[in-house]
């Protein structure tokens, strides 16, 4: 919203000469959104320019040392609208410019001042020239903005920057060679000698071993200048990068990682597997990098290349050093529960065959936590050219990985029925009545019904004989009556009462924890009242009264029946489940 009432000169002049201006310029004129012909920027701007008012002589470490939080990036946001529009020495305003990084400490907002500062050196062609100076005159922080200088100054003249940059790529300081790689990842390539120049300094700056830091930067240009490169310089690229990548070291991986995942359309597909090849060695306390291989396997199921997605998880999460989570992929997850079909059937059956307890137990974690139990799946096993004695042990597999989720147990077990033979069939039959229906009969209505109405259904009949067994067993518990003798006692019901109460606290507990509710809201305790009243502040009209009426929010689940009656034997049934090896 744009400040309906903008100051005066007048009120600019008056707050410059009573030392009230820098105060302003953090509070109330920071409290808007601006838009390009904004009049306060205009007014700020032609003062500044005019002599009248210093803007960028307010802004020292020692005067933003007190601004935080909130307040620091609103005197932020006014000097980012500025700083393209000020008349000033390059110095002057990239000490403003670097004040203001460093004050903005690891916020994302840190670097907006730079692309500002970057569009006051493009226009004018003679500011490169001056910023390029003070590099060259070594003044205190001007090497980080290396690049600015020489993308804007090779606009006014390409040869001579070009040159500066090259020469820069041989300097001692890391800095200095880290702006010149960036630089050269970012200027046109007009003709093939610029070409033959840029692979060949690359290949110059690895040997010998520059580091991990200006490794990554080397792949960080290969990456850029996959983008539009022609064809006989992909396979140049490419070597580099594979050169770039092989000693290892965490920056470098970040940057493998950036290049699968924000030019995956431009990376050929063995490149794509040799950085994965080296992304296997991620350090699990890495999490940037590991989000950007989460995004970049998730590129990978966008385009058909689940497996090559499925093997690279296998192997990080199995790897016997420190491996990693299934849950830290959560794109990937949603990715595959978002295109659904064979590319989420063929994961869940690929590790169902494979029969590891490590990536059943994480598949069932986190592909299939709270809000996702009552997904079904309806799996063609036809097409997986199963051997006759995989189908009762994919069954038991399913079972021992799914248990806690009925729907999506007896999903697979009915897809199954579908196109075993008739003596797997038989038994993945049994294994449906016992011990899937004999622990949630709740199943038995909410989905083998269905099944069973279909008579086109392959899977009908089998259903059918499984509801008939579920209703032979309830009349069987039922036939018994009440046996007063294996009635628990009341001393033996509150034991069990309270265990249970302290279990659910318990739960409760650790799921609050890892609930995205308790990261950024935070917990009231209502003695009265159904509703929530709130005020807003509003910096030109009173508070304003939000009134939100409560509701309650529930969800169930059903127990598995044997869990009470034989606790032990159902544990030591999925045990044994766990444990089976596949069929040779």
């Amino acid at each position: 919203m744009q400040n309906p009432n903008p100051p005066t000169r007048m009120e600019i002049l008056q707050k410059a000469t009573d030392g009230s201006l820098f105060d302003a310029l953090f509070d109330e004129y920071g409290r808007f959104w601006f838009e390009p012909d904004d009049p306060t920027i205009e007014l700020l701007a032609t003062l500044h320019n005019d002599g009248d008012v210093d803007l960028l002589a307010l802004i020292t470490p020692e005067a933003l040392e007190p601004h935080k939080g909130h307040r620091f990036f609103q005197g932020q946001h006014v000097y980012q609208a500025l700083i393209a529009r000020l008349d000033a020495s390059a110095e002057t305003l990239l000490n403003v410019v670097e004040a203001l990084r460093v004050a903005a400490d690891q916020a994302g907002a840190a670097g907006l001042p730079v692309e500002e500062f970057a569009k006051w050196c493009g226009g004018d062609p003679k500011r490169p020239a001056e910023l390029l100076s003070l590099i060259d005159a070594g003044v205190e922080n001007a090497d980080r903005y290396l690049v600015i200088a020489i993308k804007y100054g090779v606009e006014v003249d390409a040869a001579y920057f070009t040159d500066r940059a090259y020469q820069f790529l041989e300097a001692e300081s890391e800095t200095l060679r880290l702006g010149a790689l960036n630089a050269l990842g970012q200027i046109a390539l007009p003709g093939d000698a610029d070409w033959d120049r840029l692979i060949a300094a690359l290949n110059a700056t690895l040997i010998p071993d520059p580091g991990d830091v200006i490794r990554g930067a080397i792949l960080q240009v290969v990456a850029r200048r996959l983008k539009g490169a022609p064809s006989a310089r992909v396979a140049q690229l490419e070597a580099i990068a594979i050169s770039a990548i092989t000693p290892g070291g965490a920056n470098v991986l970040h940057e493998a990682a950036g290049t699968v995942a924000l030019a995956f359309a431009d990376v050929p597909s063995r490149l794509v597997d040799r950085l994965l090849d080296a992304l296997r060695m991620v350090e699990a306390e890495h999490r940037s990098t590991i989000d950007l291989i989460d995004l970049a396997l998730m590129k990978l199921v966008e385009v058909g290349e689940t497996e090559k997605a499925r093997l690279f998880v296998e192997q990080v999460l199995c790897r016997d050093e420190r491996p990693l989570k299934f849950k830290q992929f959560d794109s990937l997850i949603h990715k595959l529960f978002q295109t659904g079909g064979p590319a989420l059937e063929d994961w869940v059956v690929a590790w169902l065959r494979g029969g590891v307890f490590e990536l059943c137990n994480q598949m069932d974690k986190a592909m299939f936590g709270a809000g996702v139990d009552e997904v079904t799946f309806a799996i063609d096993f036809a097409r997986f050219d199963l051997r006759e004695a995989e189908y009762a042990y994919l069954a038991r597999k399913t079972i021992a990985t799914f248990f806690l989720k009925p729907m999506v147990m007896a999903s697979i077990l009915t897809s199954l029925l579908r196109s075993a033979a008739p003596a797997p069939a038989a038994e993945i039959e049994a294994l449906l009545i016992d011990p899937v229906l004999m622990n949630y009969s709740g199943v038995a209505s909410d989905y083998l019904k269905p099944v069973a109405d279909q008579p086109a259904d392959p899977a009908a009949p089998a259903a059918q004989r499984a509801l008939d067994g579920l209703a032979a067993y309830i009349d069987g518990l039922k036939s018994i009556g009440k046996v007063r003798e294996l009635h628990p006692s009341e001393r033996e019901r509150q034991l069990e009462w309270e265990r249970h109460s302290d279990s659910m606290n318990e739960a409760m507990r650790a799921a609050r924890k890892q609930s995205i509710f308790g990261q950024i809201a935070s917990d009231s305790l209502m003695l009265y009242g159904n509703r929530a009243i709130t005020w807003v502040d509003h910096p030109t009209e009173p508070p304003r009264r939000i009134e939100t009426k409560l509701a309650s929010i529930d969800t169930s689940f059903e127990m598995p029946r044997i869990d009470i009656v034989d606790p032990l034997g159902l544990q030591l049934m999925l045990l044994h489940f766990r444990a089976e090896r596949p069929p040779v």
